[in-house]
């Protein structure tokens, strides 16, 4: 009879705790790690020849939006065969539990708004057999998955199923509604919810923005009824608040602040959003880290969500919010109702000279550092209008005698809406900034957004550019740094005992591959049509590795899915809790 399931042979072995890298042979049994050394002559079902290739744990993305995706696509492409092994979803608030019937519809809008999943592709996919968190969660655990599954209790959704969109917008909860909620949090976190996730931007410079237009419920949220929420965690001492309270220069991180104190030695982690690179505020970088430092220095049980990869959005008019939906001209084009009532809007001149005195006034930190750097990338069939392709908005601009915003509103006049722009890198291409911030070790990996704003662009290869930027060409970390910055760290900052790095034990959750193979197309997304009645998104070309496993089980074989789906639904509290349960038995 065999020893193990499977013995992963002849590979050199990054286990992800930071350690050097070693030669060994990985024998695993029942889904987990069960021996690492030499294992030539034991027995398996299987034995994988990995001789010149890497082992390293899966990749943790502790930032996504697979929620609906997760009903079509059991692997989450493209994070799945870009060796993502572990997602996190419902941040920022939003997600599709706590429901009811008949605040389905709304809550689809929302979500199409604020994450750019499409309302068409949620109802095809959607059952919609739940309504309360523990429901939705069963729901979750019986899905083929072939990635684990965490998931945040999204506050906006708790908000609306006590008080109703409209009370949750425009007033405080009463007494009775706030026991409601604490009672709602702590049903949702024995079923297994990883803790809180909530977007507090205020209504300015916010580009998260309801199917009306206005500010989500938690983006008005009185700050002390916020701390009020998340005061259940801590008094359960466990969990995780996910908090997006400052982005560059808009929101207010004085309330990440005050949650902190308020949660400051109960065992509960606070993921403060967040930070990125920038080559237009060079000195970004070291001021965030310098308040983090400070955060951690009191006592406080805070690390940092950042976004650090070379990720660009590709968008026509009417995708602007993701990359400047916090500009208010940007957010009435976001309320049109059809094409036809956007052409009208943008061809006003009065609205084109507001939102140009707008951009102006509020300068490059919109539109994905600018609408100037913005490269033409389609303009329809009209032959007149190819002198145009692939042309900064800038350069055009120059040559007509316009200004920017002008020049990007006739074009899209002029091409019917099939206007489509690339914008330059988001961040900056610097990758000492990069290594720098994502390398910190109060910093999580969050630039990939998996599973929303589909028309705009696929990130879940994020893990693999970092791979290819900041090991094999900038050489600014060694494999064995990345692979715990990828994994182990941002396991541990969400709780997880027993994911992240390959030591017995811990699930077996794996990547077998060639650091030299790996590779990512940087000039433009590639767009497929795998939605929901064949509908198209973009994501990256990206991938190279030989093999993934989740627990186990091979997933991917050369970027390819195997049909394989052993993710799970990870229940981080009930979990520990059973564990240790058994341990003192």
């Amino acid at each position: 009879m065999a020893r193990f399931d499977t013995i992963i042979s002849g590979g050199r072995v990054v286990d992800g705790t930071g350690s050097p890298a070693f030669y060994a042979d990985i024998g695993i049994a029942g889904g987990r790690v069960t021996a690492i050394g030499e294992l030539s002559t034991d027995q398996a079902a299987q034995r994988i020849d990995a001789s010149g290739k890497i082992v390293a744990p899966g990749h943790v993305n502790q930032h996504s939006h697979y929620d609906v995706a997760l009903f079509w696509d059991p692997w989450c492409s493209n994070a799945g065969e870009n060796g993502v092994t572990t997602v996190v979803n419902a941040n920022c608030g939003f997600g599709i539990a706590p429901i009811r019937a008949t605040d389905r519809e709304r809550a689809m809008m929302m979500l199409e708004t604020t994450e750019q999943i499409p309302v068409a592709h949620q109802r095809a996919a959607l059952p919609w057999d739940w309504e309360t968190f523990p429901d939705y969660l069963a729901r979750v655990e019986a899905l083929r998955k072939g990635v684990n599954v965490l998931t945040y209790l999204p506050l906006n959704m708790l908000l609306i199923w006590v008080m109703g969109v409209d009370a949750a917008k425009s007033r405080r909860p009463t007494p009775a509604e706030m026991a409601e909620m604490h009672r709602l949090i702590n049903e949702a976190m024995d079923a297994g919810a990883l803790g809180i996730s909530m977007s507090c931007m205020g209504a300015e410079g916010n580009s998260h923005l309801d199917c009306d237009g206005t500010p989500m419920p938690t983006d008005v949220l009185d700050h002390d009824v916020v701390v009020e929420v998340c005061s259940a965690l801590a008094r359960r001492g466990e969990g995780v608040i996910q908090l997006l309270s400052h982005l560059i220069i808009y929101g207010d991180r004085s309330l990440t602040e005050r949650v902190l104190e308020m949660a400051k030695g109960t065992g509960v982690t606070v993921i403060h959003n967040a930070f990125m690179t920038s080559d237009i505020m060079p000195g970004k970088v070291e001021e965030d880290l310098a308040w983090l430092e400070q955060m951690r220095a009191r006592g406080y049980d805070v690390v940092g969500n950042v976004l650090a990869n070379r990720g660009w959005v590709e968008a026509g008019i009417r995708q602007l919010d993701v990359g400047c939906g916090m500009l208010a001209s940007v957010r009435r084009i976001m309320a049109c109702q059809s094409d036809g009532e956007v052409l009208a809007l943008i061809g006003e001149p009065e609205f084109c000279a507001a939102f140009a005195a707008e951009y102006a006034a509020k300068g490059q930190t919109n539109g994905a550092n600018g609408l100037e750097g913005q490269i033409v990338i389609g303009v329809g069939d009209d032959p007149a209008l190819t002198q145009f392709m692939d042309r900064t908005l800038a350069d055009i601009a120059a040559e007509t005698g316009q200004g920017v915003v002008e020049t990007m509103l006739n074009l899209a006049v002029s091409t019917g809406l099939a206007l489509q722009l690339r914008s330059p890198i988001i961040g900056s291409l610097d990758p000492k900034q990069a290594a720098r911030l994502f390398g910190h070790y109060a910093t999580v990996l969050g630039g990939s957004d998996g599973g929303a704003h589909t028309k705009s662009f696929g990130l879940g290869h994020v893990p693999t550019d970092m791979l290819i930027w900041l090991v094999r060409e900038a050489k600014l970390m060694t494999l064995e740094e990345i692979h715990f910055h990828l994994a182990l760290k941002v396991a541990r900052a969400l709780q997880i005992k027993d994911r992240g790095a390959l030591l017995p034990g811990f699930w077996a959750d794996l990547l077998i591959y060639d650091l030299e193979s790996l590779h990512f197309d940087m000039q433009r997304y590639e767009i497929v049509h795998d939605m929901p009645g064949g509908d198209w998104r973009r994501k990256g070309r990206a991938g190279g590795y030989d093999v993934i496993m989740v627990n186990g089980e091979i997933t991917h074989r050369a970027d390819t899915p195997t049909g394989a789906t052993p993710g799970k639904l990870v229940r981080v509290c009930p979990d520990r809790n059973t564990s240790l349960a058994i341990a003192a038995e």
